[in-house]
Protein backbone atom coordinates (compact mmCIF):
# COMPACT_ATOMS: atom_id res chain seq x y z
CA UNK A 1 0.00 0.00 0.00
CA UNK A 2 0.83 3.55 -0.95
CA UNK A 3 3.04 5.53 1.74
CA UNK A 4 4.16 2.17 4.04
CA UNK A 5 7.18 0.96 2.17
CA UNK A 6 10.26 1.53 4.48
CA UNK A 7 12.29 4.23 3.24
CA UNK A 8 15.93 3.45 4.86
CA UNK A 9 15.73 -0.71 5.21
CA UNK A 10 17.26 -2.85 2.91
CA UNK A 11 13.84 -4.12 0.82
CA UNK A 12 13.82 -5.00 -3.28
CA UNK A 13 11.65 -3.24 -5.39
CA UNK A 14 8.75 -5.39 -5.53
CA UNK A 15 7.40 -9.36 -4.65
CA UNK A 16 8.10 -11.57 -1.59
CA UNK A 17 11.24 -10.90 0.20
CA UNK A 18 12.39 -12.97 3.34
CA UNK A 19 15.70 -14.45 4.59
CA UNK A 20 18.27 -12.42 4.26
CA UNK A 21 21.15 -14.94 2.45
CA UNK A 22 25.29 -14.92 3.20
CA UNK A 23 25.59 -11.47 4.23
CA UNK A 24 29.37 -11.06 3.39
CA UNK A 25 31.96 -8.35 2.61
CA UNK A 26 34.84 -8.94 -0.07
CA UNK A 27 37.23 -6.27 -1.74
CA UNK A 28 35.97 -3.52 0.45
CA UNK A 29 31.90 -4.46 -0.65
CA UNK A 30 29.40 -5.94 1.21
CA UNK A 31 27.32 -8.07 -0.49
CA UNK A 32 23.55 -9.25 0.30
CA UNK A 33 21.25 -11.76 -0.86
CA UNK A 34 17.65 -12.53 0.08
CA UNK A 35 15.07 -15.14 -0.09
CA UNK A 36 12.48 -13.44 -3.48
CA UNK A 37 9.85 -14.74 -5.17
CA UNK A 38 10.50 -12.90 -8.84
CA UNK A 39 6.94 -13.49 -9.09
CA UNK A 40 4.65 -11.71 -6.74
CA UNK A 41 4.41 -10.53 -3.44
CA UNK A 42 3.57 -14.02 -1.58
CA UNK A 43 5.97 -16.85 -0.66
CA UNK A 44 6.98 -19.19 -3.48
CA UNK A 45 9.33 -19.81 -6.45
CA UNK A 46 11.82 -19.11 -4.37
CA UNK A 47 15.41 -17.67 -5.35
CA UNK A 48 18.13 -15.83 -4.24
CA UNK A 49 17.73 -11.82 -4.72
CA UNK A 50 21.48 -10.26 -4.57
CA UNK A 51 22.84 -6.39 -3.77
CA UNK A 52 25.80 -5.22 -3.00
CA UNK A 53 26.84 -1.97 -0.92
CA UNK A 54 29.97 -0.08 0.41
CA UNK A 55 28.19 1.29 3.28
CA UNK A 56 25.71 -1.19 4.29
CA UNK A 57 22.99 1.37 3.84
CA UNK A 58 22.91 2.24 0.42
CA UNK A 59 22.64 -0.16 -2.08
CA UNK A 60 22.38 -1.19 -5.76
CA UNK A 61 19.99 -3.89 -6.59
CA UNK A 62 21.55 -6.77 -8.18
CA UNK A 63 20.70 -9.66 -10.91
CA UNK A 64 18.83 -12.39 -9.36
CA UNK A 65 22.00 -14.68 -7.87
CA UNK A 66 19.96 -18.31 -7.61
CA UNK A 67 17.54 -19.45 -9.72
CA UNK A 68 16.33 -23.14 -9.11
CA UNK A 69 16.81 -25.59 -11.36
CA UNK A 70 14.22 -27.43 -12.60
CA UNK A 71 15.88 -29.81 -14.50
CA UNK A 72 17.64 -31.18 -11.98
CA UNK A 73 14.98 -31.56 -10.45
CA UNK A 74 15.10 -28.44 -7.92
CA UNK A 75 12.04 -26.04 -7.17
CA UNK A 76 13.34 -23.62 -4.49
CA UNK A 77 16.80 -22.38 -3.24
CA UNK A 78 15.94 -21.89 0.15
CA UNK A 79 18.56 -20.16 2.87
CA UNK A 80 22.45 -20.47 3.68
CA UNK A 81 25.32 -18.52 3.52
CA UNK A 82 28.29 -16.95 1.34
CA UNK A 83 31.85 -17.80 1.51
CA UNK A 84 34.72 -16.83 -0.37
CA UNK A 85 37.15 -19.69 -1.38
CA UNK A 86 40.40 -19.05 -3.20
CA UNK A 87 39.35 -15.84 -4.35
CA UNK A 88 35.77 -16.72 -5.53
CA UNK A 89 32.52 -16.57 -3.56
CA UNK A 90 30.48 -19.63 -3.44
CA UNK A 91 26.82 -19.87 -2.10
CA UNK A 92 25.67 -23.04 -0.19
CA UNK A 93 21.69 -23.01 0.20
CA UNK A 94 19.56 -26.03 0.75
CA UNK A 95 17.90 -27.39 -2.29
CA UNK A 96 14.04 -28.13 -2.46
CA UNK A 97 12.67 -30.37 -5.30
CA UNK A 98 8.99 -31.07 -6.45
CA UNK A 99 9.99 -34.71 -5.27
CA UNK A 100 11.75 -33.65 -2.44
CA UNK A 101 9.72 -31.74 0.33
CA UNK A 102 11.06 -29.63 2.97
CA UNK A 103 10.08 -32.50 5.83
CA UNK A 104 12.85 -35.00 4.52
CA UNK A 105 13.91 -34.50 1.36
CA UNK A 106 16.06 -31.34 1.26
CA UNK A 107 19.66 -31.63 0.09
CA UNK A 108 22.53 -29.02 0.25
CA UNK A 109 23.59 -27.48 -2.66
CA UNK A 110 26.70 -25.50 -3.65
CA UNK A 111 27.32 -22.70 -6.56
CA UNK A 112 30.07 -21.03 -7.37
CA UNK A 113 30.49 -17.55 -9.18
CA UNK A 114 32.65 -15.22 -11.21
CA UNK A 115 35.07 -12.98 -10.16
CA UNK A 116 31.67 -10.15 -10.98
CA UNK A 117 29.72 -11.80 -9.01
CA UNK A 118 26.55 -11.82 -11.72
CA UNK A 119 26.88 -15.80 -12.74
CA UNK A 120 26.34 -18.59 -10.40
CA UNK A 121 27.51 -22.02 -11.51
CA UNK A 122 26.42 -25.36 -9.53
CA UNK A 123 28.90 -27.75 -9.96
CA UNK A 124 28.16 -31.64 -10.66
CA UNK A 125 29.02 -32.37 -7.36
CA UNK A 126 26.08 -31.46 -5.92
CA UNK A 127 24.23 -31.62 -4.02
CA UNK A 128 27.56 -31.77 -1.85
CA UNK A 129 25.25 -33.14 1.40
CA UNK A 130 22.14 -35.48 1.34
CA UNK A 131 20.18 -36.68 4.29
CA UNK A 132 21.51 -39.95 3.98
CA UNK A 133 25.33 -38.22 5.96
CA UNK A 134 23.48 -38.72 9.16
CA UNK A 135 23.51 -42.71 9.09
CA UNK A 136 20.79 -44.31 11.30
CA UNK A 137 19.84 -40.63 12.58
CA UNK A 138 16.50 -39.29 11.10
CA UNK A 139 16.87 -34.96 10.75
CA UNK A 140 13.61 -33.31 9.60
CA UNK A 141 13.50 -30.28 7.88
CA UNK A 142 17.04 -30.35 7.49
CA UNK A 143 18.34 -26.63 5.85
CA UNK A 144 20.00 -23.36 6.47
CA UNK A 145 23.52 -24.24 5.90
CA UNK A 146 25.72 -21.94 7.73
CA UNK A 147 30.09 -22.02 6.87
CA UNK A 148 32.82 -20.63 8.48
CA UNK A 149 36.72 -21.19 8.36
CA UNK A 150 38.14 -22.43 11.08
CA UNK A 151 42.41 -24.42 11.75
CA UNK A 152 42.64 -24.41 7.58
CA UNK A 153 38.86 -26.75 7.14
CA UNK A 154 34.99 -25.62 6.24
CA UNK A 155 32.39 -26.37 8.92
CA UNK A 156 28.84 -26.33 8.19
CA UNK A 157 25.72 -25.95 11.11
CA UNK A 158 22.42 -26.53 9.61
CA UNK A 159 19.21 -26.53 11.48
CA UNK A 160 16.38 -29.20 12.08
CA UNK A 161 14.37 -31.50 13.33
CA UNK A 162 15.67 -34.67 15.71
CA UNK A 163 12.65 -36.83 17.72
CA UNK A 164 10.60 -33.90 18.00
CA UNK A 165 13.05 -31.56 19.07
CA UNK A 166 14.46 -29.12 17.07
CA UNK A 167 18.55 -29.13 16.86
CA UNK A 168 21.49 -27.94 15.29
CA UNK A 169 23.87 -30.39 13.22
CA UNK A 170 27.77 -30.07 12.21
CA UNK A 171 29.98 -31.38 9.41
CA UNK A 172 33.53 -30.41 8.49
CA UNK A 173 35.28 -30.01 5.13
CA UNK A 174 38.38 -29.86 3.25
CA UNK A 175 36.86 -28.67 0.22
CA UNK A 176 33.41 -27.30 0.50
CA UNK A 177 32.73 -30.41 -1.67
CA UNK A 178 33.33 -33.43 0.88
CA UNK A 179 31.58 -33.30 4.03
CA UNK A 180 31.72 -35.23 7.34
CA UNK A 181 28.85 -35.48 10.26
CA UNK A 182 30.43 -34.51 13.49
CA UNK A 183 27.53 -34.56 15.68
CA UNK A 184 24.43 -32.86 16.97
CA UNK A 185 25.73 -29.70 18.24
CA UNK A 186 22.52 -28.50 19.99
CA UNK A 187 19.00 -29.43 20.73
CA UNK A 188 16.04 -28.37 22.73
CA UNK A 189 12.65 -26.76 23.02
CA UNK A 190 10.92 -26.52 19.77
CA UNK A 191 9.49 -28.80 17.03
CA UNK A 192 12.22 -26.97 14.63
CA UNK A 193 15.31 -25.20 14.46
CA UNK A 194 15.82 -22.99 11.31
CA UNK A 195 18.71 -20.43 10.10
CA UNK A 196 21.45 -21.18 13.04
CA UNK A 197 23.97 -18.98 13.61
CA UNK A 198 27.33 -20.12 14.69
CA UNK A 199 30.20 -17.72 15.71
CA UNK A 200 33.24 -16.57 18.00
CA UNK A 201 32.85 -13.31 19.09
CA UNK A 202 35.34 -12.27 22.45
CA UNK A 203 36.95 -15.26 23.23
CA UNK A 204 33.31 -17.63 23.28
CA UNK A 205 31.46 -19.67 20.96
CA UNK A 206 27.33 -17.77 20.05
CA UNK A 207 24.63 -20.03 18.82
CA UNK A 208 21.08 -18.39 17.59
CA UNK A 209 18.09 -19.97 16.03
CA UNK A 210 14.82 -19.21 14.94
CA UNK A 211 12.63 -21.82 16.90
CA UNK A 212 9.83 -21.05 14.91
CA UNK A 213 8.42 -19.58 18.58
CA UNK A 214 8.04 -16.04 19.93
CA UNK A 215 11.49 -14.20 20.46
CA UNK A 216 14.70 -15.04 19.19
CA UNK A 217 17.23 -17.26 21.37
CA UNK A 218 20.75 -17.30 21.31
CA UNK A 219 23.59 -19.35 23.67
CA UNK A 220 26.83 -18.31 24.55
CA UNK A 221 29.34 -21.33 25.54
CA UNK A 222 32.26 -23.66 24.50
CA UNK A 223 32.50 -26.27 21.80
CA UNK A 224 33.29 -29.52 23.46
CA UNK A 225 35.74 -31.73 22.21
CA UNK A 226 33.04 -34.17 20.57
CA UNK A 227 31.28 -31.19 18.66
CA UNK A 228 28.60 -30.45 21.00
CA UNK A 229 27.99 -27.22 22.61
CA UNK A 230 27.96 -26.38 26.47
CA UNK A 231 25.91 -23.37 27.15
CA UNK A 232 26.79 -21.05 29.90
CA UNK A 233 24.70 -18.02 29.11
CA UNK A 234 21.27 -17.44 27.37
CA UNK A 235 19.01 -15.11 25.84
CA UNK A 236 16.94 -13.67 23.30
CA UNK A 237 18.13 -11.74 20.41
CA UNK A 238 14.91 -10.26 19.41
CA UNK A 239 11.67 -10.24 21.02
CA UNK A 240 9.63 -9.65 17.82
CA UNK A 241 9.37 -13.04 16.00
CA UNK A 242 7.36 -13.46 13.04
CA UNK A 243 5.70 -10.44 14.34
CA UNK A 244 8.94 -8.44 13.60
CA UNK A 245 12.09 -10.16 13.29
CA UNK A 246 13.05 -13.98 12.30
CA UNK A 247 15.65 -15.75 10.64
CA UNK A 248 18.97 -13.50 11.66
CA UNK A 249 22.13 -14.35 10.38
CA UNK A 250 25.40 -13.06 10.78
CA UNK A 251 28.87 -12.23 9.18
CA UNK A 252 32.40 -10.67 10.45
CA UNK A 253 32.93 -7.28 8.18
CA UNK A 254 36.79 -6.63 7.24
CA UNK A 255 36.88 -4.06 10.21
CA UNK A 256 36.45 -7.08 12.43
CA UNK A 257 32.76 -6.31 13.33
CA UNK A 258 30.22 -8.94 14.00
CA UNK A 259 27.12 -7.66 12.01
CA UNK A 260 23.94 -8.97 12.29
CA UNK A 261 20.47 -8.92 9.37
CA UNK A 262 16.93 -10.17 10.35
CA UNK A 263 13.89 -9.98 8.30
CA UNK A 264 10.79 -7.85 8.90
CA UNK A 265 7.81 -10.01 8.26
CA UNK A 266 4.36 -8.93 6.83
CA UNK A 267 3.16 -11.79 9.14
CA UNK A 268 -0.50 -12.14 9.96
CA UNK A 269 -1.46 -8.29 8.13
CA UNK A 270 -4.79 -9.09 7.48
CA UNK A 271 -6.58 -8.53 4.44
CA UNK A 272 -7.83 -5.24 5.22
CA UNK A 273 -4.10 -3.88 5.32
CA UNK A 274 -4.35 -3.94 1.39
CA UNK A 275 -0.62 -4.18 0.69
CA UNK A 276 0.02 -5.46 -2.51
CA UNK A 277 2.33 -5.77 -4.70
CA UNK A 278 5.65 -6.41 -2.20
CA UNK A 279 6.34 -7.91 1.22
CA UNK A 280 8.78 -8.15 3.60
CA UNK A 281 12.02 -5.88 4.56
CA UNK A 282 15.22 -6.23 6.49
CA UNK A 283 15.98 -4.74 10.14
CA UNK A 284 18.73 -2.10 10.06
CA UNK A 285 22.15 -4.23 10.56
CA UNK A 286 23.19 -4.63 14.20
CA UNK A 287 26.56 -5.10 15.58
CA UNK A 288 26.83 -7.93 18.20
CA UNK A 289 29.66 -8.09 21.44
CA UNK A 290 29.62 -10.05 24.12
CA UNK A 291 29.82 -8.63 27.97
CA UNK A 292 32.83 -9.57 29.23
CA UNK A 293 31.37 -10.11 32.91
CA UNK A 294 27.57 -11.77 32.03
CA UNK A 295 28.32 -13.24 28.89
CA UNK A 296 25.19 -11.42 27.36
CA UNK A 297 25.07 -10.49 23.68
CA UNK A 298 25.24 -6.37 23.28
CA UNK A 299 23.44 -4.94 20.39
CA UNK A 300 23.69 -1.41 18.70
CA UNK A 301 23.05 -0.10 14.95
CA UNK A 302 25.59 -0.04 12.89
CA UNK A 303 27.00 3.91 13.03
CA UNK A 304 26.74 4.23 9.18
CA UNK A 305 22.96 4.72 9.93
CA UNK A 306 23.81 8.31 11.01
CA UNK A 307 24.97 9.48 7.48
CA UNK A 308 21.18 9.68 6.55
CA UNK A 309 20.41 12.26 9.97
CA UNK A 310 18.96 15.32 9.22
CA UNK A 311 16.84 17.74 10.89
CA UNK A 312 17.17 17.46 14.66
CA UNK A 313 15.31 18.07 17.38
CA UNK A 314 16.27 17.87 21.30
CA UNK A 315 14.33 17.67 24.17
CA UNK A 316 15.75 16.75 28.24
CA UNK A 317 15.69 18.16 31.57
CA UNK A 318 16.10 16.79 34.58
CA UNK A 319 12.45 17.98 36.08
CA UNK A 320 10.10 14.52 36.17
CA UNK A 321 8.08 13.51 32.92
CA UNK A 322 4.69 13.86 33.77
CA UNK A 323 1.57 14.21 31.60
CA UNK A 324 2.51 14.49 27.28
CA UNK A 325 5.27 16.68 25.96
CA UNK A 326 4.59 16.78 22.20
CA UNK A 327 7.72 16.34 20.15
CA UNK A 328 9.49 19.62 17.83
CA UNK A 329 9.87 17.01 15.00
CA UNK A 330 7.25 14.73 13.04
CA UNK A 331 7.35 11.97 10.06
CA UNK A 332 7.73 8.23 9.60
CA UNK A 333 11.03 8.12 9.29
CA UNK A 334 12.49 9.02 12.85
CA UNK A 335 15.34 7.56 14.57
CA UNK A 336 14.74 8.18 18.33
CA UNK A 337 18.00 8.35 20.71
CA UNK A 338 17.42 8.81 24.54
CA UNK A 339 18.42 8.67 27.64
CA UNK A 340 15.33 7.97 31.06
CA UNK A 341 16.03 7.87 34.58
CA UNK A 342 13.16 6.19 35.96
CA UNK A 343 12.10 5.41 39.84
CA UNK A 344 11.01 1.89 40.34
CA UNK A 345 7.13 2.21 39.46
CA UNK A 346 7.43 4.33 36.65
CA UNK A 347 5.47 4.21 33.97
CA UNK A 348 6.55 6.36 30.82
CA UNK A 349 6.24 6.06 26.93
CA UNK A 350 6.34 7.53 23.41
CA UNK A 351 3.28 8.05 21.13
CA UNK A 352 4.75 8.14 17.49
CA UNK A 353 2.48 7.72 13.98
CA UNK A 354 -0.12 10.02 15.41
CA UNK A 355 -2.87 11.31 13.27
CA UNK A 356 -3.97 15.23 14.43
CA UNK A 357 -7.31 13.87 15.15
CA UNK A 358 -6.01 10.98 17.29
CA UNK A 359 -7.54 8.50 14.81
CA UNK A 360 -4.47 6.74 14.59
CA UNK A 361 -1.65 6.00 17.41
CA UNK A 362 1.00 3.52 18.14
CA UNK A 363 2.99 3.88 21.45
CA UNK A 364 6.08 2.46 22.95
CA UNK A 365 5.55 1.60 26.93
CA UNK A 366 8.09 1.56 29.24
CA UNK A 367 6.68 -0.17 32.53
CA UNK A 368 9.62 -0.14 34.94
CA UNK A 369 7.05 -1.77 37.71
CA UNK A 370 5.91 -4.24 35.31
CA UNK A 371 9.88 -4.66 34.12
CA UNK A 372 8.95 -4.76 30.55
CA UNK A 373 8.80 -2.51 27.01
CA UNK A 374 5.63 -2.70 25.19
CA UNK A 375 4.51 -2.19 21.53
CA UNK A 376 1.04 -1.38 21.50
CA UNK A 377 -1.68 -0.12 18.91
CA UNK A 378 -3.64 2.06 20.88
CA UNK A 379 -5.87 3.23 17.56
CA UNK A 380 -5.49 2.07 14.13
CA UNK A 381 -7.83 2.15 11.15
CA UNK A 382 -6.42 -1.33 9.86
CA UNK A 383 -7.18 -5.02 10.64
CA UNK A 384 -6.69 -5.21 14.04
CA UNK A 385 -6.12 -8.57 13.64
CA UNK A 386 -3.16 -7.99 11.92
CA UNK A 387 -0.52 -8.68 14.55
CA UNK A 388 -0.11 -10.45 18.20
CA UNK A 389 -0.58 -6.89 20.43
CA UNK A 390 0.95 -5.92 22.74
CA UNK A 391 4.40 -7.03 21.93
CA UNK A 392 6.38 -7.01 25.01
CA UNK A 393 10.10 -7.61 25.91
CA UNK A 394 11.93 -7.40 29.77
CA UNK A 395 13.57 -4.08 30.55
CA UNK A 396 17.34 -5.20 31.38
CA UNK A 397 17.80 -5.01 34.74
CA UNK A 398 19.32 -1.87 35.98
CA UNK A 399 19.77 -1.19 39.67
CA UNK A 400 19.70 2.70 38.68
CA UNK A 401 16.89 2.67 36.81
CA UNK A 402 19.31 4.66 33.68
CA UNK A 403 17.80 3.00 30.35
CA UNK A 404 19.62 4.79 26.73
CA UNK A 405 17.34 3.68 24.23
CA UNK A 406 17.31 3.64 20.33
CA UNK A 407 14.30 3.61 18.33
CA UNK A 408 13.98 3.36 14.60
CA UNK A 409 10.60 4.17 12.81
CA UNK A 410 10.37 3.59 9.14
CA UNK A 411 6.95 3.85 7.66
CA UNK A 412 5.21 0.61 8.84
CA UNK A 413 8.58 -0.88 10.74
CA UNK A 414 9.42 -0.32 14.81
CA UNK A 415 12.65 -0.89 16.28
CA UNK A 416 13.90 -0.56 19.65
CA UNK A 417 17.15 -1.85 21.27
CA UNK A 418 17.31 -0.98 25.06
CA UNK A 419 20.35 -0.95 27.35
CA UNK A 420 22.15 -2.75 24.32
CA UNK A 421 20.42 -5.87 25.80
CA UNK A 422 16.78 -5.70 24.35
CA UNK A 423 15.51 -5.67 21.49
CA UNK A 424 12.16 -5.70 20.15
CA UNK A 425 11.08 -5.39 16.38
CA UNK A 426 7.55 -5.05 15.11
CA UNK A 427 5.44 -4.06 12.34
CA UNK A 428 2.31 -1.29 12.55
CA UNK A 429 0.91 0.18 9.39
CA UNK A 430 -0.65 3.77 9.87
CA UNK A 431 -3.15 4.62 7.31
CA UNK A 432 -3.58 7.76 7.02
CA UNK A 433 -0.59 10.18 5.58
CA UNK A 434 -1.18 12.54 8.20
CA UNK A 435 0.28 9.89 11.27
CA UNK A 436 3.48 11.52 11.91
CA UNK A 437 3.03 12.80 15.31
CA UNK A 438 5.45 12.13 17.53
CA UNK A 439 4.88 12.73 21.40
CA UNK A 440 6.60 11.25 25.37
CA UNK A 441 4.32 11.16 28.37
CA UNK A 442 5.03 9.49 31.68
CA UNK A 443 3.44 9.81 35.44
CA UNK A 444 6.09 11.70 36.85
CA UNK A 445 8.59 8.98 38.27
CA UNK A 446 10.98 9.31 35.23
CA UNK A 447 12.74 12.18 33.74
CA UNK A 448 14.83 12.47 30.55
CA UNK A 449 17.81 13.72 30.74
CA UNK A 450 18.58 13.84 26.64
CA UNK A 451 16.10 12.66 23.99
CA UNK A 452 17.40 13.28 20.37
CA UNK A 453 14.86 12.69 17.04
CA UNK A 454 16.21 13.02 13.85
CA UNK A 455 14.58 12.65 10.36
CA UNK A 456 16.23 10.11 8.74
CA UNK A 457 16.93 10.86 4.75
CA UNK A 458 15.40 7.93 2.69
CA UNK A 459 17.30 5.98 0.74
CA UNK A 460 14.36 4.70 -1.41
CA UNK A 461 11.33 6.05 -2.58
CA UNK A 462 7.84 4.90 -3.21
CA UNK A 463 8.75 3.69 -6.45
CA UNK A 464 12.02 2.26 -5.62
Amino acid sequence: MHGLKPTYHFRPERNWMNDPNGPIQAGGVYHLFYQYNPNGDKWGDIHWGHAKSLDLVHWERLPMALHPSPERGEAHCFSGCAVMQDGRPALIYTSIGPERGSESGAEQWIAFGDADWTNWRKPDANPVLAGSIHGDLTIKEWRDPYVWRMDGEWYMVTGGSLGGEGCVTIYRSPDLLSWTFLNVLAKGEGKVWECPNFFRLDGKWVLTYSPQGRGIPYRTGTLADDFTFVTETEGILDYGHLDGYYAPTSFEDEQGRRIMWGWMPESGRGESAAIEGWAGVQAVPRILRLDPETGELLIRPIPELERLRGERAELGSAEPLAGERALPVSGKAIELELTAETGPDAAWGIRFFRSPNGEEECALEFDRAAGVVRLVRERMNGDAAMHRFPLEAPLPASASGRFEIRVFLDRSTVEVIVNERTALSGRVYPFREDSEGLAVYGDGAAALPVLNAYRLAPVWSEED
